[in-house]
């Protein structure tokens, strides 16, 4: 099974977008590829999805994606997604967090 990546993001992006994206995100301007982490959590680097987390409204989305690595950054990778996997609403990720479902999505 391959590897997923979590990722939070304002809601309406199509996999399209979230392929051809290059994310700009802190002292990691100018890099290739999608930022996302590798923890359903989000806490690869300390704050939960680099602190998108707190930007987001509850029907912004959390999406699962799998996808090639381009590079690890301060708070989790950049990949180039080859596949979209699920999406679920910042209120339901928020709520599988709290109940320990969201860990049932990761796969090695």
């Amino acid at each position: 099974m391959a590897k997923r990546f979590f990722r939070v993001q304002h809601k309406g992006w199509t996999f399209e977008q979230m392929q051809a994206h290059n994310s700009e995100s802190g002292g990691d301007i100018g890099g290739e590829g999608l930022a996302v982490s590798m923890s359903p959590g989000g806490l690869d680097g300390g704050s939960r999805f680099g602190g998108a987390w707190n930007a987001m409204d509850d029907d912004d989305e959390l999406v699962i994606l799998e996808g090639r690595i381009v590079a690890e950054i301060y708070d989790g990778y950049r990949i180039i997604p080859t596949k979209e996997v699920a999406r679920f609403t910042i209120a339901e990720w928020g709520r599988m967090l709290n109940d320990g479902s969201a860990w049932d999505w990761e796969a090695w």
